[in-house]
Formats: structure tokens, sequence, C-alpha cells
């Protein structure tokens, strides 16, 4: 058994937020290296995180004794280092989208195939405690025949259009809420019901345009908010039930809500990272709201090491950062137990073939929107 897992990270943004605070909260686990072409951020993250080597070139923080890598880079980045990672014997965790497309996608599936490590996608809210919780009672009945899902995503991440251009809003390098946020609520979908058999998607551009860094007006080329309905598969526990996704990050206000419908009972994730349920039989039979729906909330049974790891993260920065980063938390904790025990796979996590699987939901909600028409996977 390894004792002391050692961690780099390629890229110093949501690094910085989620992957290593989380890292970081973990025995026996030290944050190596650090690689980012711009030094006032490279500095900042070595500093925050008290890493002693840091690198301009990510190619040269793989010369390092390192036993997992985050590359968090945007989306045009990521095959070409993930491929770097892998090839140098070190297991990989990829910030998703995925890919720019199928043909990167596919390519890092092969590469993968061929390497001894883990190969692991971000999907983190599939470890976080509530989705598990969901799961848990999908597949044991408990919300009986699923009928539909329907996910409302309402951000004011990007509502200023004073905010400046980024690669965010350039649809070439894989930018736009669709790939952001849809991204990860489509994996959600897949994991707790199943394959999705075809789509139809409606983007949208709010914001047209945004300052570069000398304040000119730059044309944004990608989507700020999308509605995608889509229906699931013969592989999945609802065959010919739909979607729903809407998503804007230009609203006012931020909401989260992940609803399953079921025949006995519909469970809801909101943005806090609390589970909750509403019974049929409690429902009142008007059209108008009268009285609010008696939801109930569930409190997901957690192992003696995840209720400790609970209260760390509700002592460090992780809890103010929202489901995301908390769900990384125990994302990080399952990539450390499954490197120190030298395991291949870990169960439940996304990997590369989900992240293709995902990336053709995606390329066909670009089709759908192009053609105006349901698009099949």
């Amino acid at each position: 058994m390894k004792k002391t897992i050692k961690i780099g990270f390629i890229g110093s943004g949501w690094a910085k937020i989620a992957q290593a605070p989380a890292f970081s909260l973990m025995d026996n686990v030290e944050l190596s290296a650090v690689a980012s072409p711009t030094e006032l951020h490279r500095q900042k993250f070595m500093k925050m995180f008290d890493i002693t080597q840091g690198f301009a070139d990510w190619r040269d923080m793989l010369k390092c004794d390192l036993d997992f890598v985050c590359v968090t880079t945007p989306p045009s980045l990521h095959a070409d280092m993930v491929t770097g990672v892998l090839q140098s014997g070190k297991s990989v965790l990829c910030e998703k989208p995925f890919a720019l497309g199928l043909l990167d996608a596919t390519a890092m599936v092969d590469v993968a195939s061929k390497s001894p490590g883990l190969a692991l996608l971000d999907h983190q809210l599939r470890f976080h405690p509530a989705v598990r919780g969901m799961k848990q009672m999908i597949d044991g009945g408990e919300i009986g025949k699923v009928f539909e899902v329907r996910a409302i995503v309402n951000l004011a991440s990007r509502n200023r259009p004073d905010m400046p251009w980024s690669w965010w809003c350039d649809a070439s390098r894989g930018g736009g809420a669709l790939s952001a946020i849809g991204s990860h609520l489509i994996d959600m979908n897949r994991y707790l019901i199943g394959e999705i058999a075809e789509v139809s998607c409606n983007l949208s551009t709010s914001i047209p345009s945004r300052p570069d860094n000398s304040g000119k007006p730059c044309a944004v080329t990608s989507d700020d908010n999308f509605a995608m309905m889509m229906k699931f598969g013969p592989s999945s526990v609802a065959l010919g039930c739909s979607s729903l996704m809407h998503v804007t990050t230009v609203g006012a206000y931020t909401w989260f809500s992940f609803e399953v419908v079921g025949s006995l009972k519909t469970i809801r994730l909101d943005g806090a990272g609390r589970l909750w349920e509403v019974t049929n039989d409690n429902a009142k039979r008007g059209r108008s709201l009268i009285d609010a729906p008696r939801w109930k909330l569930i409190e997901p049974m957690l192992s003696w090491d995840e209720l400790v790891l609970q209260e760390k993260i509700r002592q460090s920065s992780l809890a103010v950062h929202g489901i995301f980063a908390v769900g990384f938390a125990f994302l990080a904790h399952r990539i450390v137990k499954a490197l120190r025990n030298k395991e291949k796979t870990l169960h439940d996590a996304a990997g590369f073939i989900d992240g293709l699987k995902i990336q053709k939901v995606l390329q066909a909600g670009y089709r759908s929107n192009r053609l105006r028409t349901w698009v099949k996977i």
C-alpha cells in the first residue's frame, strides 16, 4: 500500500476552488506540483497550497514523481494534455466538458484503454451524498416507476455585459452553457436513469458581445442559455420518458433544482446539496397553488470515514462553493483510496467511455439546434 499520494495540477483556475482544497483535506496526500503558463497565477497557486514545484509548460511537470494529475484547462487543450499524462504512466482526472468533438473523445478513450492508471472524468456530483441517496431510492424502487426528469439551473454568473471575453465565450474552444453545465446534467441523467436515445435542443446567446482585454467588443459565439429535451432509450429505467433541462447563466439570481418524478414520490436535489421528497398521496388536486407542497428533507446515510470528511468540508472553503466543490471532495476521497490500494477502476466514477457518450449527446444537441429537429444519438 502506497503511503503518500502525490498530486499534480495542470491549470490553476477551478483547481484552486475545488480540486486542490479537496485533496488538501486528505491524510497522507501531498500537493506536489502545478503547471500554469501565467506566472502570477502559478505563483499564487503555489503559495496557497504550499507547493514547491511550478512549471510554465505542463510537459515539464510530467517529469516529476506524481501519482495523479488533475487537468482543469479549457476543453480545447484536454486531448494533448490527457494523452501526455496517461502516456507518462500517471493516473488522470480530466475536467469536463471532455473534448471538443467526437474525434478527440474517441482518441482519448483509446489512449486510456492502453494505460495502466485511472482515467477519470470530473463529474463529481455522482459522489455527492444527496445524489447517491437519489440513486439508492431510484434503484430500490422507492419512488416507483420513473415518469420524467426536470432540471432547472438559473445562474447569475455571466449576467453582466461588462464581464470580459474569455474562452468560455468561444464555441470553437468548447465554451458555452450546454458544454459547461449541460454536460453535468446529462451525466446526472445517465447515472441515475440510463442512456439517452434522442434530443431536441435550442441554444441562445442573450449577450452577443463582451469586451476583450483592451475594452473592444468581441463577439460571443457560444450559448449562454439553452433548453434541451431528451428521451431515454432502452438502456434506462424510463424507456421513452422525457428529461427536460433548462439552463441560463445570465439570470438575476441563482437556483438549482434536479427532480426525478416517480409514480410514488418525487425527489429533488437543490443547490445547497439537500435531498427532498414529496409523496404523491399528499398532492393537492387543484390547478392553482393554495398550499405549498409538503417537501420532506432526507438525510443520506454516510459511512464513518465520510462523516469525518463531511465535518472537514464544513470547516473548509469548499462549503461556500456549493455542490460541485463539495461533491469533488467526496470524489477525491475515493480517488485517494483507489490510488493507495492500486485499484485500476473506481466504482460509480465517470470514466472516459462516459465522456465519449456524453460528447455524443452534446453533439446531437448542437446538431438539433442547427436543424431545428429531434436528433437520435
